[in-house]
């Protein structure tokens, strides 16, 4: 009897070391996030975020709102 008790603790020791690894494993992954995230407000101060990217001038088809661009639909 006492070898089926430690097969059983072995089973279990195994469960949750693999429990460990698999969130090891995948935490870091979730918490990383885009590469180059821009925040409004995140660009050098004389640039403005404009579709993700630092820009000195709105491009075309986008609405200036100080410190970021917006993008607005010609097409209504």
């Amino acid at each position: 009897m006492q070898c089926l008790e430690q097969i059983g603790e072995a089973a279990g020791a195994r469960a949750v070391a693999s429990r460990i690894l698999v969130a090891a494993l995948i935490l870091p992954l979730l918490a990383a996030g885009p590469a180059q995230a821009y925040y409004g407000g995140a660009c050098p101060p004389p640039k403005k975020l404009a579709a993700g990217a630092c820009v000195t001038a709105c491009p075309g088809g986008y609405e200036d709102r100080g410190r970021d661009c917006v993008y607005r639909n010609q097409s209504r």
